[in-house]
């Protein structure tokens, strides 16, 4: 595929939007066609926004945005295209293609340079400003609510977000954004296990930490391995299999970083799984370990 020509910020507005969902719809592999199927719309419709012919109507931008995993950069272009609101092209699937009256649009360093810019950033990665560390606070919140919240109104909750880092991952990222998606997956899917051996699906508890830990390897994250070795243990001790659970504890532990909270609960599963043998002399010095280790935590950690 040939690179598309650089954006010129001293263009209109319009002539942006189309240039960027032109780009978009190539990225993703489609014609025109195939986008007016997505969204409703013909496909000589939405050839006319790519030649800014047209001031689309917002329901047809905010489908494409959709559709293109734009992260609402296209609907940025547009409220700058027409921001009193009075479109010229109708809702129909044959609208009149009504030319659009010229922009007289700010130059280079004017809100038309400035979202250009922005779009400029969002093809480069197909993943928006700030998408990543929005994905990151939805999982922290989700792992914070999993102490008080019963785990069956909390797991679906948890599957959405699961699905929509999926969905992130089908995305282009490069590769720092891909091992974070790839970390942000694993501690949901550690934490469906959890909430699912609660709930009392041994299955899907199973299944999800055989994946939380899959994805610890590939991205090369030492404390979230440990955590889904952590679950194991935890459901060892649980199932009164204490030999079992003290091995578990113990690899957990090679596996997490020296000053984490994983290693802290490994340790603590290992001073229950030794109390549990009838080796309280054990039990005591893996207690004091993860006293130890906690000292050395950081004020937020967890």
């Amino acid at each position: 595929m040939s690179q598309a020509a650089t954006l010129d910020p001293t263009v209109t507005a319009a002539a942006c939007l189309g240039a960027l969902l032109r780009r978009l719809r190539s990225f993703n592999g489609l014609t025109q066609a195939g986008l007016g199927r997505r969204t409703g719309y013909h496909g000589s419709y939405i050839g006319a926004v790519e030649r800014s012919a047209v001031r689309p109507s917002r329901e047809l931008v905010e489908r494409c945005d959709e559709a293109l995993q734009a992260d609402g950069v296209l609907l940025m272009l547009w409220s700058l295209v027409d921001p009193e609101g009075s479109l010229t092209a109708t809702d129909d699937d044959e609208p009149s293609l009504e030319v659009a009256a010229p922009d007289a649009g700010p130059g280079p360093g004017g809100a038309v340079f400035e979202a250009v810019e922005v779009a400029r950033r969002a093809e480069a990665s197909e993943l928006g400003p700030g998408t990543l560390a929005g994905v990151e606070r939805t999982v922290a919140r989700l792992r914070d609510a999993a102490a008080g919240t019963p785990p069956g109104e909390l797991i679906p909750a948890v599957l959405a977000q699961l699905g929509y880092v999926g969905r992130l991952l089908e995305r282009r990222p490069t590769l720092a954004q891909h091992r974070r998606l790839l970390v942000a997956a694993g501690w949901l899917s550690v934490l469906v296990a959890q909430l699912s051996f609660e709930a009392g699906d041994r299955e899907a508890a199973e299944a999800s930490r055989d994946a939380a830990f899959r994805l610890a390897r590939q991205a090369g994250h030492a404390e979230l391995a440990a955590w889904s070795v952590e679950a194991l243990a935890l459901w060892a001790l649980a199932d009164g299999r204490f030999t079992d659970a003290l091995e578990l504890a113990q690899s957990g532990q090679d596996l997490a970083p020296p000053a984490s909270a994983a290693a802290v609960q490994l340790a603590l599963d290992e001073a229950q799984a030794w109390a549990s043998l009838g080796d309280q002399s054990r039990a005591a010095g893996a207690r004091h370990q993860a006293a130890l280790t906690r000292a050395m935590l950081p004020t937020a950690s967890w």
